[in-house]
C-alpha cells in the first residue's frame, strides 16, 4: 500500500508556509497551536509567549491563511484549541479562531468539544481558590474540555465513492457519531516529548481516519514532538510536520523513524453485528461502575471513620 509515501519535516516557521508547500497540495490539516501567554516553547519569534492577546491572533491569521493556500479545495482543516483564563477575563480563543478562519475564507462545519475526565486533568488556580472560599460570587471551575473545531475550503464536497470502496462499520460510526469526545490528556510531558503541551494521539488518530483517505498527505503547522506525524504514519498516510524548534524537529524525526507505516491496525471498515456493539458497550459500562462502586465504598469507609471518631469524642 506503500504509493509515493512522504515524509517532510520542515525547521520553517507556519507563517510562510507557501513558501515551502505547494498550493492546493495537502488532503488534511489537523494540528494543536501554542497557547497564548500560557508556554515557553523556548525558541525565538514563538507565537503567544509574552505577546499580547491581539498580536497572538494577528499572528494565527497568518498562519490560516497559509494554511487555505496549501489546502486542496473541498478538504478539512481541524484545530484543537482552549479557553484561556487571564487578569483581563476569560479569552475564548475559540470563538475568536471562528472569525479569524472564515476571514481567510474557511467555512465553519462543526465542533467537538473534547472532555478530559473528571480526576484526569491537574487542579487548577482558580477551582483551588473555590475550594478555599466557598461563598456566593467566588464561583469558579477546573476547566476540563476544549474544542476541536472542522473547518472546510470551499463547500464542494467530494463524491467519496470515487476514492473509496470502504464504508465505516457500525461500531465505529456510532463512537464518532457524539460532538462530545472523552479523551484522557496528557497532564505533563514523557520523558521521550520532553515537550511542554502534547496532546493525547487518540484526537489525531480521530480526526485523521474522519477527514482524510489511505496515502493521501496530512500537515501539522504546529507539529512540536510530533504526535500528529506519527500517528498520520502509522494510518498509512504521508505527513508534512512544520516546526520552528529545531530541538523538536529533531523529536519528529526519531518518532517517524521508531513507527512503522500503515502500523496501526485497528479495523473501523469491516462490519460487525449489534450484538458485539452492545457487548463492547456492556463492558464499557461495567468498568465504569466498578469504578464508581470503589469510590461509593471508599466514601463509606472513610465516613465510617469519620462516625466512629465522633462517637469515641463524645464518650
Amino acid at each position: 500500500m506503500k504509493k509515493n509515501y512522504k515524509e517532510i519535516i520542515l525547521n520553517k516557521d507556519s507563517r510562510e508556509l507557501s513558501k515551502h508547500i505547494a498550493a492546493d497540495s495537502v488532503d488534511f490539516i489537523v494540528t494543536s497551536p501554542p497557547y497564548w501567554h500560557l508556554r515557553d516553547y523556548g525558541y525565538k519569534e514563538q507565537i503567544g509567549f509574552k505577546e499580547s492577546y491581539e498580536k497572538y491572533i494577528e499572528n494565527m491569521t497568518l498562519v490560516l491563511s497559509e494554511c487555505f493556500k496549501v489546502l486542496k479545495p473541498g478538504r478539512f482543516a481541524a484545530i484543537n484549541i482552549g479557553t484561556v483564563v487571564s487578569n483581563e477575563g476569560m479569552k475564548f480563543i475559540a470563538g475568536d479562531f471562528i472569525n479569524e478562519f472564515q476571514k481567510v475564507g474557511f467555512t465553519f462545519r462543526k465542533d467537538i468539544i473534547w472532555h478530559k475526565p473528571k480526576g484526569t486533568t491537574k487542579w487548577q488556580r482558580g477551582a483551588t481558590q473555590f475550594t478555599q472560599n466557598p461563598f456566593p460570587l467566588m464561583y469558579n471551575t477546573n476547566i476540563n474540555h476544549e474544542f476541536i473545531l472542522i473547518f472546510q475550503k470551499g463547500d464542494r464536497i467530494e463524491e467519496p465513492s470515487a476514492l473509496t470502496d470502504k464504508r465505516y462499520n457500525k461500531k465505529f460510526t456510532r463512537k464518532m457519531a457524539y460532538s462530545v469526545w472523552s479523551i484522557i490528556p496528557i497532564n505533563s510531558p514523557k520523558l521521550d516529548e520532553k515537550h511542554v503541551a502534547p496532546y493525547p494521539e487518540e484526537i489525531p488518530k480521530r480526526l485523521i481516519q474522519l477527514y482524510s483517505f489511505e496515502n493521501e498527505v496530512i500537515l501539522d503547522p504546529f507539529a512540536g514532538a510530533g504526535t500528529t506525524a506519527k500517528v498520520a504514519k502509522s494510518l498509512g498516510r504521508s505527513n508534512v510536520s512544520v516546526e520552528m524548534s529545531e530541538k523538536y524537529c529533531a523529536l519528529i524525526k526519531n518518532k517517524l523513524n521508531s513507527t512503522e507505516f500503515n502500523s496501526d491496525n485497528e479495523d473501523i471498515y469491516s462490519e460487525v453485528s449489534d450484538i458485539e456493539v452492545a457487548k463492547e458497550n456492556l463492558d464499557v459500562s461495567k468498568k465504569e461502575y466498578e469504578k464508581r462502586l470503589k469510590a461509593y465504598q471508599k466514601l463509606l469507609k472513610e465516613t465510617g471513620k469519620i462516625q466512629t471518631k465522633l462517637f469515641l469524642d463524645e464518650n
